[in-house]
């Protein structure tokens, strides 16, 4: 975890395009050459940090089902933690699929308690917060946001402050939406206050337009303005675009609130360049929506139309996209539960192994007992003793084949109760004469033997008698 935190750090300092392409094309490579599962995983996990680090791309749900298939393999609940975060976020990002996304967060949740690692747990803790928060529902929200704080890293951990930071921004933007400046303003305040242990550009950004923000619904123009100056010159100069995306519309309202036609006419094209570029029709129809408000502002009818056409354009757009991501999401799903389907069936292979050993024991042991009860010349034997040893040995065995062939009886009952107890009652029936002919037997030698320590012990006394007379 300490690498991993390690490469996420270095990637929310780094600035330079350049260089963030030769890390992700790096790491695309060792993985190309790597076989070992843990290492895959790894370098996996590290591909889908840099994506969230760095903006560029969405997460590849091939990269999660690996994810997720090898933490199944080596049954590593801080990896399977993992891998359902993963899974949670490529339904929450990727397709907005709130009800999976919550679904694969919450089956996280006990992997990562199990591992005690408190960096995942509050992770997790707060990308369900942030669903609650798409959901609208503010209750839920500072709920999980609250678990978060309480599950931070130690402050020791060098991800402490990477953690703490998220949860202050979404406690920041809580407050924001429940109309509470003051509380607003204190966690905008302690963001940047972490972020000097951070050094990070994002979360400077983060912070600087969470306090613009507030001043302007303080009413302080002069603050709001230059804290979303120093937001837009942050944000022009890092490659992370989901800033530019949190920090532009605010502006671009603050702007156009103010009058000021020009810079938010500048910022409105901005943003569009960044939906163009990016091929994201949500991003191109707030830029629209902007662009038609202005021209409308302007006296210019023929560009407000067109940016109207265009806003509904990509109002369909969005539209035909969420229907495309259901159709994903239940692919995926499903390719998810298959992998679960897997690991839950490797698991009971192994249980069964582990139960079938546990049964030969048993038996051994009672084989071993009824033997030497029987064959001892010493010990007179009660027959009752040999008859419940039998009916125990008897289970055993019943409940040996049982294990065995549960699985090939499945398969030709096709899971049919009826038939299973049908089968069950088959073997019964083949078992209980087989025993009964083995009691018998046993039943005949302990007779046999019995009467033979008995003669022995009768021999021995008479002998001693006679020699006491002689």
């Amino acid at each position: 975890m300490r690498r991993i935190a390690i490469a996420i750090l270095f990637v929310l300092i780094a600035g330079a395009s350049h260089a963030q392409n030769k890390y992700e094309d790096s790491l695309k490579t060792v993985l190309a050459n790597t076989t070992k599962p843990i290492d895959r995983f790894n370098l996996l996990n590290k591909i889908a940090e840099d994506i969230f680090t760095n903006g560029d791309g969405n997460i590849d749900s091939s990269s999660c089902i690996q994810m997720l298939r090898i933490a199944q393999q080596l049954n590593n609940d801080s990896l399977l933690a993992v891998g359902y975060d993963m899974a949670g976020n490529y339904f929450l990002i990727n397709n907005g699929d709130y009800s999976n996304a919550l679904e694969y967060f919450f089956k996280g949740i006990p992997f990562a308690e199990n591992a005690k690692d408190k960096r995942r747990i509050s992770s997790l803790y707060i990308d369900i917060s942030i669903v609650y928060y798409k959901l609208n529902n503010p209750d839920e929200q500072i709920r999980y946001l609250r678990k978060a704080v309480e599950n931070l890293p130690d402050k020791t951990s060098p991800l402490y402050y990477f953690m703490l930071s998220q949860a202050q921004y979404y406690l920041c933007r809580y407050f924001i939406v429940q109309q509470q400046n003051d509380s607003a303003l204190h966690y905008a305040q302690a963001l940047n206050e972490s972020n000097l242990y951070l050094k990070s550009p994002i979360y400077n950004c983060a912070a600087q337009g969470l306090m613009a923000n507030i001043y302007d619904r303080l009413g302080d123009m002069a603050l709001a303005e230059l804290h979303y100056k120093n937001t837009m010159r942050i944000a022009d100069s890092v490659r992370y675009f989901y800033i530019k995306l949190e920090t532009k519309p605010p502006y671009i309202d603050f702007l156009l609130k103010h009058n000021r036609i020009a810079g938010a006419l500048e910022q409105a094209r901005e943003l569009m360049n960044i939906g163009e570029e990016k091929n994201i029709a949500d991003i191109k129809r707030t830029a629209a929506d902007f662009l038609r408000k202005i021209s409308e502002y302007k006296h210019q009818p023929d560009s407000a139309y067109y940016y109207s056409q265009l806003e509904s354009a990509m109002k369909d757009s969005v539209f035909s996209r969420s229907n495309i991501n259901k159709m994903q999401s239940l692919a995926f799903s499903e390719k998810l539960r298959m992998i679960e389907e897997e690991g839950k069936k490797a698991a009971e292979q192994q249980q069964r192994k582990q139960n079938l050993q546990y049964a030969l024991i048993a038996l051994g042991i009672i084989i071993f007992v009824i033997l030497y009860l029987l064959l001892s010349t010493r010990i007179i034997t009660n027959v009752k003793v040999i008859e419940f040893l039998s009916v125990v040995a008897l289970l055993i065995v019943f409940e040996f084949l049982n294990l065995l062939l549960h699985p090939f009886l499945e398969r030709i009952t096709h899971h049919s109760p009826l038939m299973m107890l049908i089968a069950l009652v088959c073997i019964a029936a083949l078992l209980v004469p087989l025993h009964h002919r083995l009691e018998k037997w046993a039943m005949h030698k302990l007779v046999e033997k019995n009467k033979q320590i008995r003669l022995a012990a009768t021999r021995r006394t008479i002998e001693k008698q006679g020699k006491n007379k002689s």
